[in-house]
């Protein structure tokens, strides 16, 4: 298992904004009253991308796309609870949902970190 310690920093970014969308999710599928196989779903990928991140699984970032998309249609509600960081950090389709702003912002802090 790779330590967190290990792991690059925009990794460990990604992982602690990851933590608390997590939580949601988790309450979210044992608070249904039904048994919501999306939720669950949705909840596996969740937990298997946070796996692959903390492995470096190359497949992480199409996961990653995925399980933000599915969110935003699956559960708009808690949209709101998705850190702009993961949006950046895992691009390709989630780059549509930050303003030019933001992209800007993040792209001049990478600059800056290298």
């Amino acid at each position: 298992m790779t330590r967190s310690s290990n792991l690059p920093p925009r990794v460990q970014r990604a992982l602690t904004a990851l933590r608390p969308l997590h939580h949601s999710c988790l309450q979210r599928v044992r608070a249904a009253d039904t048994d919501e196989h999306g939720g669950q779903r949705l909840l596996a990928s969740l937990e298997r991308l946070i796996d692959q991140l903390q492995h470096l699984d190359p497949e992480y970032e199409q996961r990653g796309r995925d399980v933000l998309l599915r969110l935003q249609s699956q559960w708009p509600d808690l949209w709101g609870e998705v850190d702009r960081e993961l949006l950046w950090f895992f691009g390709g389709d989630c780059l549509h949902f930050l303003s030019d702003e933001e992209i800007q912002g993040f792209q001049e802090r990478d600059d800056e970190t290298g």
